[in-house]
């Protein structure tokens, strides 16, 4: 399942994006599959990390503050349980603006850990 918005893959089962707000759908076409602004190599990482709690609240603040996104979301299932690891990329010109962003979030809540 997939977000038509943020292109976001879910596990199958679930049918609304939850940042987004909207239905998901089974596939992306060639259209919906193209990054608004290039490919994700183009983006920038302004945050990794393992927290998934951490890059939800993040990415509600760059859409608050209307910072273009994408999240890159690698999990990989190891004898003990599940790795996750998550990585936000921006366009390059929106750069600055989200890292002063996610800089400030993490003086406002000191303690929190495993970003970049």
């Amino acid at each position: 399942m997939f977000c038509p918005q943020c292109k976001a893959e879910y596990r199958p089962g679930v049918t609304h994006c939850s940042d987004c707000d909207v239905e998901l759908v089974e596939e992306l076409s060639e259209s919906e599959n193209e990054l608004p602004y290039g490919s994700l190599e183009t983006l920038r990482s302004v945050w990794t990390g393992k927290d998934q709690a951490r890059c939800v609240s993040l990415c509600e603040r760059l859409k608050a503050a209307e910072i273009p996104f994408k999240v890159n979301q690698r999990q990989r299932q190891l004898l003990l349980g599940v790795d996750e690891h998550y990585k936000i990329g921006v366009p390059p010109e929106f750069f600055s603006d989200a890292r002063k962003l996610i800089i400030k979030g993490r003086l406002d809540h000191p303690g929190e850990t495993g970003d970049e």
